[in-house]
């Protein structure tokens, strides 16, 4: 009696050893490497009224898309009555200060960094004594092909905490 083949999984392991051979050479992006840096704070509580410090909020993100408050629309009257407001920003586009790939040319070694998009997410909070900002960002950076072409952006799961701590910054200097 001869043993027949079936027709499961052996047919299907060539296909993959040539997509597992070919795949990484054609197409493949360059591994993201990220410069060690020392985080920095991404919340800070301002000694002032709610109704300043979101004017300072609204002020940091002048030059930048607001997507979303919540709540969206409040008189002064109401501002001053908030104790916790939200706002979003649509995609902010840069070039990344800590994320980079390496490559080599003529046997030196290079870093490219690289591009960069991010959103930024502020909530301000009526705490005992002022009000407590919080900044988080979600970061996506450009992925590069072996031949310096982009391929599309992808989400990091460690964001670049400087960014939050600039718009902290520029909340502050709003506010004198």
């Amino acid at each position: 009696m001869k043993a027949e083949r079936s027709s499961g999984a052996w047919t299907w392991l060539p296909l993959g050893l040539v997509l597992a051979l070919v795949g990484p050479g054609c197409g493949g992006s360059l591994p993201v490497r990220q410069q060690a840096y020392a985080p920095q704070k991404t919340e800070k509580t301002f000694e002032a009224e709610f109704p300043q410090v979101w004017g300072g909020i609204e002020k940091a993100l002048e030059k930048q898309r607001v997507v979303k408050r919540d709540p969206d629309e409040v008189t002064p009257t109401e501002l001053k009555k908030l104790t916790v407001r939200t706002a979003e920003t649509d995609w902010v586009y840069g070039q990344s200060r800590d994320k980079y790939v390496e490559f080599q040319i003529e046997g030196m070694p290079k870093r490219k960094p690289l591009g960069l998009r991010y959103k930024v997410q502020v909530e301000a909070r009526k705490v005992l004594g002022g009000v407590l900002v919080r900044v988080g960002t979600s970061e996506e950076v450009e992925q590069l092909g072996t031949d310096g072409s982009s391929r599309g952006y992808s989400r990091i799961d460690q964001p670049d905490t400087s960014l939050a701590h600039d718009l902290l910054e520029k909340i502050q200097l709003s506010l004198y």
